[in-house]
């Protein structure tokens, strides 16, 4: 698709529902408001459903005002899917009133399988969705408030860890600039993001290092709700400290296995120095980005930890 295309698909709805991934991140969040403006701004009536959990600190960058948690299917005529290309990844919830509805996905990640009758406006080449959105704005000549531009930027900061994995290159600092001249408000989402630990989190940290196993270039760690509870902290705190374990010298592959159901682990994988974790996140039926992927484990903690040091030896 076009971006023309992608405008006259929007256009041709009388209302749109914005989704985007289970257990959203920054450029998940960033990328619905993204496209939130995007409708308004072509004058199509539109609600973002999302799960919002209060407990998260980077949350106080997007307000809870626009989120919706009560989708009726009889009311939209297009889903627009954001920061992924599949409906099983979208909030289980909402997954079967999607499902048979018109769809447009606006996404940057590897797309496997296409939906029959879907629309696809990928480019799995990009940094984040949110910056696919400011391209997309940029080429239908919108020009988003300070406000949108700070959670597009919110976005792109999120998806390139403040700018330090491979997927940031020139053009992506070009966007970076363009969004603060908007007026995005930088320092907002760098004290909000990267400057609100807590001492719960801090315990969170210690245990996460101090637990970790280790092979030859890859080191693992497994938490379970039961040491969450006793370190007051959630899987959502889990996520702060993935790329922070991918900084040790030592390793080249960083897994954090986090239980978020009964038996039931996501495994959250980064890497550096070229190392692509994307054959191994397909293998066990997840996905991702080359550097950072992840994949999802059924089993006690027990298991799962046996499993990641089989998981190991396929680097």
């Amino acid at each position: 698709m076009t971006a023309n295309d992608v405008s006259a698909r929007i256009k041709s709805a009388k209302r749109v529902a914005i989704f985007g991934h289970m257990h959203p991140d920054l450029d998940s969040f960033g990328a619905m408001l993204g496209a939130k403006f995007l409708c308004d701004s072509l004058h199509v009536k539109c609600d973002v459903f999302a799960e919002f959990m209060k407990n998260l600190s980077f949350l106080r960058i997007f307000p809870e005002i626009y989120f919706k948690n009560d989708f009726d299917k009889r009311k939209y005529d297009l889903a627009l899917v954001v920061d992924c290309n599949e409906i099983s990844r979208i909030d289980k919830k909402f997954q079967a009133d999607v499902s048979g509805k018109k769809i447009l996905f606006i996404d940057h990640h590897e797309l496997n399988i296409a939906l029959d009758g879907a629309d696809y406006y990928v480019y799995s080449k990009k940094c984040s969705a949110s910056l696919i959105i400011f391209e997309l704005l940029e080429k239908l000549n919108l020009k988003p408030s300070a406000e949108y531009a700070t959670y597009i930027f919110a976005g792109i900061v999120g998806d390139t860890n403040r700018f330090l994995h491979s997927n940031t290159d020139a053009s992506v600092f070009s966007i970076a600039s363009k969004l603060l001249k908007l007026g995005a408000d930088c320092q907002k989402v760098y004290d909000v993001v990267y400057r609100s630990m807590t001492m719960s989190n801090a315990r969170l940290r210690d245990y996460l290092f101090s637990n970790l196993k280790a092979s030859e270039k890859v080191c693992y760690v497994v938490i379970s709700q039961k040491d969450l509870e006793k370190l007051s902290s959630n899987v959502e705190d889990v996520k702060m400290f993935v790329s922070d374990i991918n900084q040790l010298v030592e390793f080249s592959v960083a897994m954090v296995a986090y239980e978020i159901g009964e038996n039931k682990f996501k495994v959250s994988m980064r890497s550096k120095n070229g190392v692509d974790l994307l054959k191994v996140a397909f293998k066990y039926g997840g996905g991702g980005h080359k550097e950072a992927s992840g994949f999802y484990l059924a089993g006690d903690k027990k298991y799962v930890a046996n499993k990641l040091k089989a998981v190991c030896e396929e680097f």
